[in-house]
């Protein structure tokens, strides 16, 4: 065991490390694009996928437990099928209305905490010295 103060403790920083492996991605992409190796569609850059993104991102980094995450991805999966499909607003918009509001009542409920008391309060005694409740 040590016990040295001055010892640095080593803390993994995996949000850094996820946050430079998408730049790379994103950069590596970017670069394939502009040398026209492949064919990458219009669309993979448009601003509802870097929504879907930043989306799946936000899921990564909470592991999935705030639901940030969720409504950003279905507003970018939403305006990109707007954006790629002529009349779809006339189904999108309602569509994720009834999706979110679908989660909002399947999702399960936040459990308060419950003050439950096994013991019946004592009775006051003048003889006994008080102590400070916590």
């Amino acid at each position: 065991m040590n016990n040295d103060i001055n010892t640095p403790v080593e803390t993994p920083n995996n949000s850094k490390v996820a946050a430079g492996v998408i730049l790379l991605v994103i950069g590596a992409i970017l670069l394939v694009d502009q040398f026209q190796l492949f064919f990458i569609p219009d669309w993979l850059f448009s601003w509802p996928m870097w929504m879907i993104a930043w989306g799946a991102y936000m899921a990564a980094k909470y592991n999935f437990k705030k639901p940030s995450w969720m409504i950003i991805m279905l507003i970018g999966v939403a305006c990109l099928i707007d954006n790629n499909f002529d009349g779809a607003d006339r189904i999108v918009w309602p569509l994720a209305i009834m999706v979110f509001g679908t989660w909002l009542v399947l999702k399960p409920k936040k459990q308060k905490e419950q003050y439950i008391f096994e013991n019946k309060k004592d009775t006051f005694h003048f003889d006994k010295a008080a102590e400070p409740e916590m």
